[in-house]
């Protein structure tokens, strides 16, 4: 009985009517085609990948490094991050990354992990980009041996 009252209290509502309207709207979403495929990578200037334990010894070893990208359009912004590093331009294009190895030993490999971020100012669209670097912290003397 309380089953049939609440169907017929129920019908004595007013039907909820949706706050947009309904008439002329797609039920798919359609995505803008497009050709643009962005890309972006990491291109490293200095090809140190062995540092002395002298030069570790003096301070920060500094890498620049540049973004490189296709099919992105201007403007952008750019975001560098890395992983025990001190990036000196967050924002552009090519950027100094200074490295505290101060803690590393004589035959370490030591590795970071570096990523720029790439944005699209009007559409943005994003791309992320990263690599690892390594450096080898060498004894001075194997350096002079070699040279």
């Amino acid at each position: 009985m309380k089953k049939t009252r609440n169907n017929r209290e129920a019908s004595l509502l007013p039907k909820l009517q949706p706050f947009f309207p309904q008439e002329g709207m797609d039920s798919v979403a359609v995505v803008e085609d497009r050709d643009r495929h962005p890309k972006a990578w990491i291109k490293v200037d200095s090809s140190s990948c062995s540092v002395a334990e002298q030069e570790v010894a003096r301070g920060p070893i500094i890498g620049h490094y540049t973004v490189v990208m296709e099919d992105i359009a201007e403007p952008l912004f750019m975001l560098w991050q890395a992983q025990n590093g001190a990036v000196l331009n967050r924002s552009s294009r090519s950027t100094a990354i200074a490295f505290d190895l101060s803690e590393a030993c004589v035959g370490q490999l030591w590795t970071s992990e570096i990523t720029v971020q790439v944005t699209d100012a009007v559409t943005y669209d994003t791309v992320v980009s990263g690599t690892f670097i390594q450096m080898l912290v060498t004894s001075d003397r194997l350096l002079e041996r070699v040279a």
